[in-house]
């Protein structure tokens, strides 16, 4: 590892998505500007290098280097990179690394290298990536949405082989926005794509049923749909600054012959559960397709 601190000084992103937003906007907002000294980011697509603009005055203001190129190509005099974030479509990975120049292939890749993989790829396992970075150092993590607003949680995998400090390191990048869950089982990274990878969608499309079942009983469209926003962030903000386990609060709101034991009573009639872990196993099951 080129740093002995537990902050890593240069990352190397590829790949300008939303995601990678989210990270480098967490990064930049860290309360210890010396999270990381520079970011270099690779994006080909023009308006999402304007988009990454705003970030790029935001990181200089802190007092972060922000290199922002348009291909691999641009970026092949970088060097001192500790981590390289793979932010890229999983279908892109093999092109990526297929365009990276000497100069950077040698740097990042193959057994005398000192950097450092990070992939949120999904579907893409460590062999995998292992055949292309040519080392073991890497993790696989995979954020969510939330990370938007610095309230994701991330499923982190490291290689058996990772050091306690770059383990240290990557938990670091990926805590600037939000929780962290460390596995030991690579396998279960598929699980944590169904539940939390996927899991803010499933949230959005309750609130739609949530809100059209308010509709069918007379509300209105914009009555229904602001109770059931307000409904799940007030709910999912109690259960956060609870210590108490959901299976409780649930009871707290339960009146025994009441309105609410009516409606859980009608859910559990319907298979509530069984229709979840079913939805749950199908993400996971096609996460192992992608890895395949």
């Amino acid at each position: 590892m080129t740093s002995s601190s537990s902050n890593a000084r240069h990352l190397l992103i590829i790949g300008g998505g939303n995601m990678a937003q989210a990270l480098m906007g967490g990064l930049i907002q860290a309360k210890a500007p010396s999270q990381v000294q520079t970011l270099t980011v690779i994006e080909p697509l023009e308006a999402t290098r304007k988009t990454l603009g705003n970030l790029q005055i935001q990181a200089q203001s802190r007092g972060i280097v922000f290199n922002l190129y348009e291909n691999l190509q641009a970026a092949s005099r970088a060097n001192d990179i500790d981590w390289v974030l793979l932010a890229v479509k999983p279908q892109q990975v093999a092109e990526v690394f297929d365009q990276l120049p000497d100069g950077l292939r040698s740097l990042l890749c193959g057994p005398g290298s000192q950097a450092h993989w990070l992939s949120i790829a999904a579907g893409l396992g460590c062999d995998k990536l292992r055949a292309w970075i040519g080392h073991d150092q890497l993790v696989r993590a995979m954020p969510n949405t939330p990370a938007l607003i610095q309230e994701g949680i991330t499923g982190l995998y490291a290689s058996p082989t990772l050091t306690p400090l770059a383990r240290q390191q990557a938990e670091s990048l990926m805590a600037a926005v939000g929780q962290v869950v460390w596995v030991a089982d690579e396998s279960l990274m598929n699980a944590i794509t169904a539940l939390s990878g996927s899991g803010p969608a499933y949230v959005f499309r309750f609130a739609e049923a949530l809100a059209a079942a308010g509709q069918s009983m007379g509300l209105g469209p914009e009555q229904a749909l602001a109770l059931a926003r307000q409904t799940i962030k007030g709910a999912a903000l109690l259960m956060s600054s609870s210590p108490d386990h959901p299976s409780l609060l649930r009871e707290r709101v339960t009146s025994k012959g009441g309105t609410t034991a009516a409606a859980l009573a009608s859910l559990e009639a319907d298979g509530f559960e069984q229709v979840i872990q079913k939805a749950l196993r199908a993400a996971r099951d096609r996460g192992e397709e992608m890895g395949r």
